[in-house]
């Protein structure tokens, strides 16, 4: 196997594991059809992979239980996670890289940063624990707090609100994420919950006196806490 040959093998092992740990921390059930559709692949080619991964000692399959990631499994994702939250927190913060992009952008970057240039990156960035679309580093103080944060697509008529995080499921889709960019729905961003539908709610957005109204489809992604 050549050395370009290794490392495709060893990104694409990632993304899964990556994937894997994202929807186990999220809570939700790993279906195949899900990992398929996020990394663009066959579902025949996502059950290949998990079996490769078991081989390799990185994951656990088992009939009842489903599918788990080993100790090294869960090492290596968490680690190219915050490999990738870093960079896009230099990509944004520092660079001003369309926050919207920058996922795809990050992808392409996290398996050539070293340990050494990871760890300058934390303390030049100032320590940071969230990614820029607000999901928490691994093992960060707020973590739990933020992955547990109340949708906006259920918040009550009259709540004012503060936007935490944009889920990672939102990063998939460009038109979400668009959407959220163009009415400035990122964490820190006051809110208002005016009126709500089956189909749209409508928000003041900030601390002005602007309104603007959410597809429920979209705001399932957005995670808000009380401002109260």
């Amino acid at each position: 196997m050549t050395e370009r040959t290794e490392a495709s093998s060893f990104a694409t092992e990632s993304a899964y594991l990556i994937q894997l740990y994202l929807l186990l921390r999220e809570g939700r059930p790993v279906v195949g059809a899900r990992i398929a559709e996020r990394l663009a692949v066959s579902a025949a080619a996502v059950s290949q992979a998990l079996r490769r991964l078991e081989h390799r000692g990185l994951v656990r399959l088992d009939p009842e239980d489903g599918v788990s990631l080993t100790a090294e499994g869960r090492t290596r994702a968490e680690r190219t996670i915050r490999r990738h939250y870093l960079l896009e927190r230099l990509l944004v913060d520092e660079l001003g890289f369309d926050w919207v992009d920058v996922d795809e952008e990050a992808n392409r970057l996290e398996h050539s940063l070293s340990p050494r240039l990871e760890q300058h990156l934390f303390e030049l960035l100032g320590r940071p624990t969230t990614c820029p679309h607000g999901n928490p580093f691994p093992g960060s103080e707020d973590e739990q707090r933020l992955l547990q944060a109340p949708r906006l697509s259920e918040s009550e008529v009259g709540a004012t609100l503060t936007v935490v995080r944009i889920t990672e499921d939102a990063e998939e889709n460009d038109a979400l994420m668009r959407r959220l960019e163009q009415l400035s729905l990122k964490p820190g961003t006051p809110v208002m919950v005016l009126e709500r539908s089956d189909e749209e709610i409508s928000l003041r957005v900030g601390t002005s006196s602007r309104t603007a109204a959410l597809p429920v489809s979209f705001a399932r992604f957005v995670r808000a806490e009380s401002s109260e």
